[in-house]
C-alpha cells in the first residue's frame, strides 16, 4: 500500500509539470515559418508573389502595400490543416513600389522577430523604376542634433550603385563606409552634422547610361527642449451640464515637434478608456513666436457630469524631453454659496497702522457678487478712497480711530440670487485720551464743606481704558497752587494711592462706568471739601498711559448776604456783605448793575464781562489782619430808601486766571405799612369751665406787636391762659367768673397802632367739686392702677431663663460680622493670670449707683497698680439673687472690656474677682467728678468763653511722671499703668504723703476754674478719640450720652458703659417703645425704626452728646413730647436748634452727625481731626478772647460778666463805611443762609415752646415725667430772678431756656444712677447752681478792653 501511494504521488507531480509546460507553450508558441527560407526574395515586376506562413495560432500579415493601390491585387488565403494554422499571401502583377518587408505574425501578441513573427524582404525588380516612389511629392527628414540620419532612398534592385546629393548647393556625398553608409534596404545612413546645412537631398543611380533620381527629401533640423507646459485653468469648477475646456500649452524652442497625451480621471480610477474617450475632443494649435514655438492642445468636454470630477493630466513629449501639467476639476450638482459659520468676527488694528485687512472665508460657485457695508450703510468707494475691496477681503489703508465699526459683506449668487452675509467688527486700538485735558484750565475751585465730584473721561478707541486715581497734599507740591505760575515747570512725584481715610478731604471709593461709545467715565466723590490738594487720574490700556492733574482748591467763602434780613424794610440800616476766600480771590468791589431787564430772574453768579457795571464811590476798602483766609467787603446803606433798590454786584477776581466773577443780589425793600387788624373780634358768652379763643390777625410793616388787655390790665400768659402765634391767639381754658370782661387787642408798629375789642361773658355758678373734673381724675387714677398691675404681671412673666445670656443688658456690643452676640461673647477669653485680683485686698465702700440687676460701689484696692499703694476704684457687681443669665451678662462685659484694651478716654479695666467663694466683681477706674452731664450743669454759673487758668497742671503731671513704676500683683507694667484716673492716696509711704496732699489741694483748687469754650471742645475731642478707638476695635456703644461720660482729674473724660448698673425703668431718659425702654433722644432713625446699630449710629448719638455739652448739660429736645410724632418728624429731617454755647462750626458738626444716610455722616476719625483742629486753634488764641459773638456789649453786674444784645440797627448805624475783614474759620458744611439765631435756613427745627408759663414751668416735661412740689418752687424762684450764669444770651431759644429748668437725670456725683429717685443727693441742677455760687467767690472784673464793640472770629479749622 505504501508503494502504491508513492506511485500515485509521482504521477500527480508529472501531470502538474506537463500542465504548466502546456500553459507556457500556449503563451509562448513556436515562431511562425515561411515557405521561403531566404531573408531576401527577388522577383521581376509583373510577376506574382506568393508566400505561405504556418504557425500554431491565428496568423496575420503586414505589407508595404499602402504605397500603391494594390488592394485588389493582394489577397490572403487560409490553408490551415494538420493541426496547424496556415495563411497564404498572394500579390499579382507586382510593381516596383511594392518592394519592402513582408511579415507574418501571431494575432494579438506583441510582434517580436524570431518569436512571434517572421519576415522576408522582397525586391520587385524594375530597372525602369529603380527608386521606390512615395505618395507625396517630397518627404521630410527630421534631423536632431547628435543623432544619425536615415535618408530613406529605397531601391527596387538590390545591387545598384547609389549616390547621395545635396540640392542646395548641389554636392555629392561620397559613400566612404564610415560616416556615409549605403543600405539597399534602408537608404543612406549618416551623421546629422553632414547634412544639417542642406535644405533638400536626393539619391541618384545610373543604369545602362541612364540616370535616375529618387524623390527629394527635405532635411529639417528639429529641437527637443520644452520650456514650460501650462494647463489652464489649473482649478476649474463647473456644474452639471456645463462645458469643460482645458488648454494645454507648451513653449518650446524652434522646430520642435510635440506629442500631446491626455490622462482622464476615470482612467486613473481603472475604468475602461475606450468608451468615454468618444466624449472628449482635442484641438491643436501652433503659434510661432520670435524665438520659440507655442504649441497648444485644447481638451473640450461637453455636458460634464459629477463623474468627470478629478484630476486631468496633459503630457507633452518631444522625444528627448517630456513635461506633465495637471488640472483639477470639481463638478457640482447645482450652484451654491456658503460662508464660514462664525456670525461675528473681530479684527483688531492700531491707529496709524499702514493697512488693516478683513478676510472673508467663503465657498461658492459661481463666484458671487460682493457688496460691503459699514455700520449698515453702503460704502461709497469714491468717498472712502482709503478702502479697497476685493472678492475675498477688504483692505483699509492708513487706519484711524474713525474706522472702528461693524463691516458687513453681502455675497450674492449670480444664478440663484441667493444671499449670504457676515459681519466683522473692526476694533481700532488708540492711545488713551482724556477729554477733560482739552480744557486749558486745570484748576477746580469748590466751596468749603461742599461735596464736589471730580470726573475723568477717557477713551482708547476699541481698547478698554482703566482709570486709577491718586492724590497729593498741598504741602508736597506748594508751587502748583501759586497763582499764575508756570505749571509745566512744576514737577511733583509724591503721589499717593486713594483711600477712604486719606487726607483731609474724605472721599467715596471711585466709580467707573463704560458707555456704549467705549468711553470710560470715572468719578471721585469728595464727601467734604476741606483743604487744597492735587488729584491725578491715570488712564491706561494696552496702548499706553495718559494722565491728568487736577488742582483742587477749596474756597472757604464766596457768599453774598444782606443784613439785618434778606428782605429789609424801608428806613432800616442795610448792610450788604460780600465774603470771598483771599487765597483764591482778590480785588473785591461793589457795583450797581444797569443792563439786566429782569433782576429777579438773574443767577447768583455770572461773569462780569456780560454786565454793565456802575461803580459805587461810597465804599472805602481797608485791609486788616492779613493772617486770615477770608476777605469781607461790606456795603452799608444807612436809612435805606426805595431809591436804593436795584441789582447789586460784588466783583471778585480769580488770582489764578484773573477771571472776574460777579455775585448778584436784587435788593428789594419792604415799604412801611401801618399796623392794621384784619379780623373783627366778636363778643362771646361761655359757661364756666369751658374754653374760649380770641383770634387777632394783624398786618403791617414792620410786623406789629400784639398786646391783649382785659379791663385795661395787660393779659399775661399763665395758668389756663395761653398766648400763641406771637400773642395773636388768646386761649382761656377752664373759664372762671373772674375771666369776664372787655378784652382789647392792640397792634402797634413804627407807623401807628390799631385795636379791636370784644366782651366775654361767663355764665353759670362755680362748684368746689365739679363733676366734670371728678370723672376725668377718677378715670386717670383707675387707668394708672390698671397699668401698674399689667406692668407687674408682664415683668413677672418675662423673667429670663437661667441659661440665657441677656445681651440686652449690655449697651456696648461688638460688631461680630453677623455672628450671634452670645456665641461671640463665648469665644472671648478671660486670662485669670493677668486680670484676677484677690478679694481680700479689695475694700468695698459706699454705693455709687444701683440698677435693676446690678450695682456699682466705690472701693479701695491695695496693690492693684503698685505694691505699696492703695487705689480708689469702682467695682461693678451683681445684686443678691442675680440669675445665671445676669451673671453671664456681667462676665461678657468683662470679656468685652479685655478685648477692647486700654485707652486714655475709656474707663479701663483694672482687674476682676471671678474665683468661686465670692461674688463676681469687675474692677474699673474711678472718676471722682462723676458724669459729664451733672458736672456741666453744676458749672453753668461759671462758664466763660475765655480762659482764666494758672499753669499748674503741668507741674502735677511732672510729679506723676517722676514717680517710679513697679509691677503690682496683676503683673501690669508701664504699658498698662493708668496714671490719671487712679486715686492718689499713698498708704504705706509716709514720705510721699506731703506731695500727695499738695496734689489733692491743687486738684480741688482746679475745681473752681471757670468752664471755657476750650474745655467744651476738649471734652468733645476726647470723646471722639475714645469712640475712634472703640470703632477700631469693632465696638458699638449703642448708648453714647453725657450721662455715660465720666470726668476724671486733669479734665480727662472717659467713656463708660453701665448696662447692668442702670435701672432703665426709673431713668426718664429711657422711653418705652414696644416692650423695651430705649434712649430715643440719642438714637439714630435707622436704630429707632430698624433696630440697626452701627458705628455710624454712634456718630448720631455723638451729635446729641455735642448738643448736651454745648448746652451745658441740658436735656435734648426740651419741651418736645417723645412719642410717635417725634420719631416721624425726626425721620423727616427735623432737627434740634443750635444749643446756646455752640459756635456755627460746632452746630454744623452736629448737623453733619445727624445726616439721614449713615454713610454720609463723618467717621470718628474725621471728627477727631476736625475737633483737634478747633481745639488747637482755641489754644493758640487763648488770651485773645475770641468768642463766637456776632455783636454785643459786655456788661458787668454783681461781679459777674453779662452780655446784653444790642440793636442791629444801632450797630449798622455806627458802621457806615464798608469794611474788609479776614476771618479765620469757615463753617463746616456748605455755606448756608443763616438766620439771626445761627440756624441754617434749610434746616427744619422742632417748634419752640413758649418761654413764659410753659408746661415745663408748671411741672410737666417730656410727656409725663414730673417734678416734686419743692422742685417746682425752686424752679419758680429761679425763673423770677435773672439768669446770671450765661455770658452768651444771644439768640437763646425758648426750648433751651426751658431745658435749663428740667432735670432729666438726677445722678450721683459719681456719675451713676440710683434706684432711689425720691432722695437724690442734689434735687436738681438749680440747687447745684445755688450751692456753687454760694461757695465760690465772685469772678474778677474783665479788662476794659473787652467793653468796646468787637467783631469776633471763630477758631480756624
Amino acid at each position: 500500500m505504501a508503494k502504491t501511494s508513492h506511485v500515485l504521488s509521482l504521477v500527480e507531480v508529472l501531470l502538474t509539470i506537463n500542465l504548466v509546460i502546456a500553459i507556457e507553450l500556449r503563451f509562448v508558441p513556436d515562431p511562425p515559418t515561411l515557405n521561403i527560407t531566404e531573408k531576401t526574395l527577388k522577383i521581376n515586376a509583373s510577376e506574382t508573389l506568393e508566400i505561405t506562413c504556418r504557425g500554431r495560432q491565428i496568423l496575420e500579415w503586414s505589407t508595404p502595400y499602402n504605397r500603391t493601390r494594390s488592394e485588389t491585387r493582394l489577397s490572403t488565403t487560409d490553408c490551415s490543416g494538420n493541426g496547424l494554422f496556415c495563411s497564404t499571401l498572394m500579390l499579382s502583377k507586382a510593381v516596383a513600389n511594392e518592394t519592402g518587408l513582408y511579415r507574418c505574425f501571431y494575432k494579438n501578441l506583441p510582434v517580436e522577430d524570431g518569436k512571434t513573427s517572421v519576415s522576408v524582404y522582397v525586391f520587385i525588380q524594375d530597372y525602369r523604376t529603380p527608386f521606390v516612389r512615395i505618395a507625396q511629392d517630397y518627404d521630410v527628414v527630421f534631423i536632431r542634433e547628435g543623432e544619425q540620419v536615415v535618408i530613406p532612398c529605397l531601391v527596387s534592385v538590390e545591387n545598384l550603385d547609389v549616390t547621395l546629393y545635396t540640392k542646395y548647393p548641389v554636392k555629392e556625398l561620397a559613400t566612404d563606409g564610415k560616416e556615409v553608409i549605403w543600405d539597399s534596404k534602408r537608404g543612406f545612413i549618416l551623421p546629422s552634422h553632414v547634412v544639417s546645412y542642406a535644405g533638400v537631398v536626393y539619391c541618384q543611380t545610373t543604369i545602362r547610361n541612364e540616370t535616375y533620381h529618387s524623390s527629394p527629401y527635405i532635411v529639417a533640423v528639429v529641437g527637443y527642449k520644452i520650456y514650460d507646459l501650462i494647463l489652464s485653468p489649473a482649478h476649474e469648477r463647473l456644474t452639471v451640464g456645463e462645458r469643460l475646456m482645458l488648454n494645454c500649452t507648451a513653449h518650446t524652442e524652434l522646430n520642435v515637434g510635440i506629442d500631446f497625451q491626455w490622462t482622464f480621471p476615470h482612467e486613473k480610477r481603472g475604468v475602461n478608456s475606450s468608451m468615454p474617450r468618444t466624449r472628449y475632443e482635442t484641438r491643436s494649435y501652433k503659434k510661432k513666436l520670435w524665438n520659440s514655438l507655442e504649441l497648444s492642445n485644447t481638451l473640450i468636454v461637453e455636458n460634464v457630469t459629477v463623474n468627470d470630477t478629478g484630476e486631468y493630466i496633459c503630457t507633452a513629449s518631444s522625444g528627448q524631453m517630456q513635461k506633465i501639467a495637471r488640472a483639477a476639476l470639481i463638478v457640482y450638482e447645482k450652484p451654491f454659496i456658503a460662508l464660514n459659520d462664525q456670525m461675528l468676527q473681530t479684527v483688531e488694528a492700531t491707529a496709524g497702522q499702514e493697512e488693516a485687512k478683513i478676510l472673508v472665508k467663503y465657498y461658492a460657485y459661481p463666484e458671487p457678487s460682493v457688496r460691503w457695508f459699514k455700520n449698515d450703510q453702503p460704502i461709497v468707494w469714491k468717498d472712502e478712497y482709503r478702502m479697497k475691496p476685493s472678492r475675498g477681503s477688504l483692505t483699509i489703508y492708513g487706519v484711524t480711530e474713525k474706522d472702528t465699526g461693524n463691516y458687513t459683506v453681502v455675497m450674492t449668487n449670480k444664478i440663484t440670487k441667493e444671499e449670504q452675509r457676515r459681519t466683522f467688527q473692526l476694533l481700532v486700538n488708540v492711545h488713551p485720551k482724556i477729554f477733560e485735558k482739552e480744557v486749558p484750565l486745570d484748576r477746580d475751585v469748590h466751596m468749603y464743606g461742599s461735596s464736589p465730584t471730580l470726573r475723568c473721561t477717557a477713551s482708547g478707541g476699541s481698547s478698554p481704558v482703566t482709570i486709577q486715581w491718586q492724590w497729593m497734599p498741598r504741602e508736597d507740591c506748594p508751587n502748583r497752587f501759586q497763582p499764575k505760575s508756570d505749571q509745566s515747570v512744576v514737577k511733583c512725584d509724591k503721589w499717593r494711592e486713594i483711600s477712604n481715610t486719606t487726607g483731609k478731604n474724605p472721599i467715596v471709593s471711585p466709580t467707573s462706568v463704560i458707555e456704549r461709545s467705549l468711553k470710560t467715565i470715572s468719578t471721585l466723590k469728595i464727601q467734604k471739601a476741606v483743604d487744597h490738594a492735587l488729584y491725578r487720574c491715570i488712564a491706561s490700556n494696552k496702548m499706553g498711559i495718559e494722565e491728568r492733574v487736577i488742582v483742587f482748591q477749596v474756597a472757604r467763602f464766596l457768599n453774598l448776604s444782606v443784613l439785618p434780613s434778606s428782605n429789609p424794610i424801608e428806613g432800616e440800616d442795610v448792610v450788604m456783605r460780600c465774603v470771598a476766600d483771599r487765597l483764591l480771590y482778590s480785588n473785591l468791589h461793589w457795583y450797581r448793575v444797569t443792563n439786566i431787564v429782569n433782576p429777579d430772574a438773574s443767577p447768583a453768579a455770572v461773569p462780569c464781562d456780560t454786565l454793565t457795571l456802575s461803580p459805587l464811590h461810597r465804599t472805602s476798602v481797608t485791609i486788616s489782619g492779613l493772617q486770615g483766609t477770608n476777605a469781607t467787603l461790606e456795603l452799608p446803606i444807612p436809612n435805606a430808601t426805595l431809591m436804593d433798590q436795584g441789582l447789586y454786584a460784588c466783583q471778585v477776581e480769580n488770582v489764578g486766571n484773573s477771571e472776574r466773577t460777579c455775585l448778584l443780589h436784587n435788593l428789594r425793600l419792604r415799604a412801611l405799612e401801618m399796623s392794621r387788624i384784619v379780623t373783627n373780634l366778636t363778643d362771646q358768652r361761655v359757661n364756666v369751665s369751658e374754653s374760649t379763643t380770641l383770634v387777632c390777625e394783624v398786618s403791617g410793616t414792620p410786623t406789629p406787636t400784639v398786646v391783649w388787655t382785659k379791663d385795661n390790665q395787660t393779659v399775661m400768659e399763665g395758668s389756663g391762659v395761653i398766648l400763641k402765634q406771637s400773642n395773636r391767639v388768646l386761649t382761656i381754658q377752664r373759664v372762671k367768673k373772674e375771666d369776664s370782661g372787655l378784652y382789647i387787642c392792640t397792634a402797634c408798629n413804627q407807623q401807628g397802632c390799631d385795636s379791636r375789642e370784644a366782651r366775654i361773658t361767663v355764665d353759670g355758678a362755680e362748684e368746689k367739686m365739679n363733676v366734670e373734673l371728678i370723672m376725668p381724675i377718677g378715670a386717670v387714677v383707675i387707668a394708672m392702677f390698671l397699668w401698674l398691675l399689667i406692668v407687674f404681671v408682664i415683668r413677672n412673666r418675662k423673667r429670663p431663663n437661667e441659661g440665657d445670656l441677656k445681651t440686652g443688658y449690655l449697651s456696648m456690643i461688638l460688631d461680630s460680622d453677623d455672628l450671634p452676640m452670645d456665641e461671640h461673647c463665648e469665644r472671648l477669653t478671660y486670662d485669670a493670670n493677668k486680670w484676677e485680683f484677690p478679694r481680700d485686698r479689695l475694700k468695698l465702700g459706699e454705693p455709687l449707683g444701683r440698677g435693676a440687676f446690678g450695682q456699682v460701689v466705690e472701693a479701695t484696692a491695695y496693690g492693684i497698680e503698685k505694691a505699696t499703694t492703695c487705689t480708689t476704684v469702682a467695682v461693678k457687681m451683681l445684686k443678691e439673687g442675680a440669675t445665671t443669665s445676669e451673671y453671664r451678662a456681667l462676665m461678657s462685659e468683662l470679656k468685652i472690656l479685655i478685648h477692647i484694651g486700654h485707652h486714655l478716654n475709656v474707663v479701663n479695666l483694672l482687674g476682676a474677682c471671678t474665683k468661686p467663694g465670692g461674688p463676681l466683681m469687675v474692677i474699673v477706674e474711678y472718676c471722682k467728678h462723676g458724669n459729664l452731664s451733672s458736672y456741666l450743669k453744676s458749672k453753668r454759673g461759671e462758664y466763660s468763653p475765655y480762659k482764666k487758668r494758672t499753669p499748674r497742671m503741668s507741674c502735677m503731671r511732672e510729679v506723676q511722671q517722676d514717680e517710679d513704676l513697679h509691677e503690682g500683683d496683676l503683673g501690669l507694667g508701664t504699658s498698662t499703668r493708668l496714671d490719671i484716673c487712679t486715686g492718689t492716696a499713698m498708704c504705706s509711704r509716709t514720705g510721699e504723703q506731703t506731695s500727695t496732699t499738695q496734689l489733692q489741694d491743687e486738684e480741688e483748687s482746679s475745681d473752681w476754674d471757670h468752664l471755657t469754650m476750650e474745655d467744651l471742645i476738649s471734652y468733645s475731642f476726647q470723646v471722639a478719640k475714645g469712640m475712634e478707638f472703640l470703632a477700631s476695635r469693632k465696638c458699638i456703644h449703642r448708648d453714647l450720652a453725657a450721662r455715660n461720660i465720666l470726668l476724671s482729674e486733669n479734665s480727662v473724660v472717659k467713656i463708660c458703659d453701665f448696662g447692668l448698673a442702670r435701672d432703665v425703668y426709673k431713668d426718664p431718659d429711657y422711653v418705652r417703645k414696644g416692650d423695651a425702654r430705649l434712649p430715643l433722644k440719642w438714637m439714630a432713625p435707622e436704630t429707632i425704626f430698624d433696630r440697626v446699630y452701627t458705628t455710624q449710629s454712634d456718630v448720631w448719638s455723638f451729635g446729641v452728646l455735642l448738643w448736651e455739652i454745648f448746652s451745658l448739660g441740658a436735656s435734648p429736645y426740651p419741651g418736645v413730647c417723645i412719642d410717635e410724632s417725634f420719631c416721624r418728624r425726626l425721620k423727616e429731617g427735623t432737627r434740634m436748634r443750635a444749643p446756646d454755647y455752640a459756635t456755627p462750626e460746632i452746630y454744623q458738626t452736629m448737623l453733619d452727625c445727624w445726616l439721614d444716610r449713615p454713610k454720609d455722616r463723618p467717621t470718628f476719625t474725621q471728627l477727631v481731626e476736625h475737633l483737634g483742629n478747633l481745639l488747637q486753634a482755641s489754644a493758640q488764641q487763648d488770651g485773645k478772647d475770641y468768642i463766637p459773638l456776632t455783636n454785643g456789649e459786655i456788661e458787668e453786674e454783681s461781679g459777674a460778666p453779662h452780655l446784653s444784645v444790642t440793636s442791629k440797627i444801632a450797630f449798622y448805624a455806627g458802621n457806615k463805611d464798608a469794611q474788609l475783614h479776614y476771618d479765620n474759620a469757615p463753617p463746616l458744611g456748605f455755606p448756608q443762609q443763616i438766620d439771626s439765631c445761627g440756624v441754617p435756613v434749610s434746616v427744619t427745627t422742632f417748634v419752640d415752646i413758649p418761654l413764659e408759663h410753659t408746661a415745663v414751668m408748671n411741672g410737666h416735661m417730656d410727656c409725663g415725667v414730673g417734678l416734686s412740689r419743692e422742685q417746682m418752687k425752686a424752679l419758680d424762684r429761679q425763673a423770677q430772678r435773672p439768669l446770671n450764669f450765661s455770658p452768651l444770651l444771644r439768640c437763646k431759644s425758648k426750648e433751651s431756656l426751658a431745658s435749663e429748668s428740667s432735670n432729666q437725670t438726677s445722678g450721683y456725683q459719681s456719675g451713676y444712677h440710683s434706684d432711689d429717685a425720691e432722695a437724690p443727693i442734689y434735687a436738681n441742677e438749680e440747687m447745684i447752681l445755688k450751692r456753687d455760687i454760694r461757695m465760690k467767690p465772685p469772678l474778677p472784673k474783665r479788662n476794659d478792653k473787652f467793653s468796646a464793640e468787637v467783631r469776633y472770629s471763630v477758631p480756624p479749622v
